[in-house]
């Protein structure tokens, strides 16, 4: 069968919601689809047996052609060896052209483990995608550490890529979608994993790609009480807590709180940059946030030309002042 189409995994979150990024993604597909003639859009959505009436609307609200489902009570918790096979042999029943998976720890679960069956490449933690020569798939990542970005063919079908939350805009277009259930045989896969307990990690730098306020720092606060005062003004403000590369090196956040090219891509309301002075590849992971703070005791620092309020002053001065004031705000 000729290969035909693109396929997204649409991940659904423990409240069978979709996840933010596929809808990122579809309309990405839509742009994609206007330079390669005749491919249709399918997205497809595992987990138990509900009602996908309002979640197949979602979808073809925001691009989607078709909704492949593959439902089953057993499917109610993501479980690596059933998610990643009953994908494989949806790409093997509707074989697409190019598929997208979101870049979050299930999506790169999933993807490492389709293109192996498939006997494709991936290219992984995508920041941008287009049609290139031949009407192939040309995705940008990010690369040696971030400090550049390589333009990379995928001359292999189906031609895969994982991208990034909040790199696309998602927009509605308001198509309707088709649904089609399918039915694959679960108990003909081999299950390599049993969930005997599961526990959700709860900590300041929970879903940073969804935050609506990050307070963010940089080399400069890698020192004496620098990010415990970043930790008690995104307390103040109900905020993420994140950082650059430097700070994740150094050990003062996770690697999930890593913003930039070669961490996460977000896009709050409010972004406030402590001591960040904004190398390329921290700005490309925040270029969509709605407000830039910038606190910098360099006037000089390539972040204040994206600042939409900056402060020149010694970080270790200016935020227990802003603190003071969260606090006065408060008790008005």
């Amino acid at each position: 069968m000729e290969p035909n189409g693109i396929l997204i995994y649409a991940q659904t979150d423990d409240d069978n919601r979709i996840e933010p990024v596929v809808k990122e993604l579809l309309t990405k597909a839509c742009s994609l689809k206007e330079k390669i003639w005749n491919q249709r859009i399918m997205a497809c959505v595992i987990g138990e047996r509900i009602n996908y009436e309002e979640m197949i609307k979602e979808l073809g609200a925001y691009g989607a052609d078709e909704v492949i489902i593959v439902s089953d009570n057993r499917l109610k918790t993501y479980n690596k060896t059933y998610y990643s096979e009953i994908f494989t042999q949806i790409a093997k029943n509707h074989p697409p052209r190019i598929i997208l998976i979101g870049a979050t720890s299930q999506g790169k679960d999933i993807a490492a483990y389709v293109s192996t069956k498939l006997e494709t490449g991936l290219t992984a933690d995508c920041t941008d995608l287009d049609i290139g020569e031949a009407n192939l798939l040309l995705s940008t990542r990010p690369t040696f550490g971030g400090q550049l970005t390589a333009d990379i063919l995928c001359k292999t079908f189906p031609q895969m890529a994982t991208v990034q939350q909040n790199i696309f805009k998602a927009e509605k277009i308001d198509k309707t979608a088709v649904a089609k259930f399918d039915w694959i045989d679960i108990d003909k896969i081999e299950n390599k994993i049993e969930v005997i307990n599961r526990v959700v990690k709860k900590n300041s730098s929970e879903n940073i790609a969804n935050a609506d306020i990050i307070v963010a720092g940089g080399l400069g606060a890698c020192r004496d009480n620098g990010f415990a005062l970043i930790h008690e003004l995104a307390r103040k403000l109900n905020a993420s807590v994140a950082g650059t590369r430097v700070a994740f090196e150094k050990g003062y956040i996770l690697k999930s709180q890593q913003v930039g090219q070669s961490g996460k891509i977000v896009a709050p309301k409010v972004y406030i940059a402590v001591g960040i002075s904004g190398a390329d590849q921290q700005l490309v992971g925040i270029k969509n946030s709605g407000k830039i703070i910038v606190i910098n005791n360099d006037k000089n620092a390539p972040i204040f030309k994206y600042a939409d309020i900056g402060i020149v002053g010694d970080l270790f001065k200016v935020l227990p002042e802003l603190i003071k004031e969260v606090d006065k705000d408060k008790e008005v």
